[in-house]
């Protein structure tokens, strides 16, 4: 898995989990690497992963496609 998306996702923390351990949103992270390199698009990057994260934490997830449009840019940037 690419230590950097780890990073990213972690920093962004988009449930706010309060004391955040390394590994908390590892199926996460492994999906989201995983459509990255699947596509090139920030767009269908970032609705896989607002996608994933509302799969996984239903109510508890509320950011916006835009913020994840954000992460998916950077995430993007990164590994390709």
């Amino acid at each position: 898995m690419n230590d950097d998306i780890v990073q990213m996702i972690n920093e962004w923390n988009p449930v706010e989990i309060y004391p955040l351990l390394e590994d908390e949103y590892y199926l996460e992270i492994r999906r989201i690497h995983e459509k990255s390199k699947e596509t090139n698009s920030v767009e269908e990057l970032a609705e896989q992963i607002h996608s994933i994260f509302a799969q996984s934490f239903k109510k508890e997830f509320d950011k916006s496609i835009e913020e994840c449009r954000l992460i998916a840019e950077k995430i993007i940037n990164v590994t390709k």
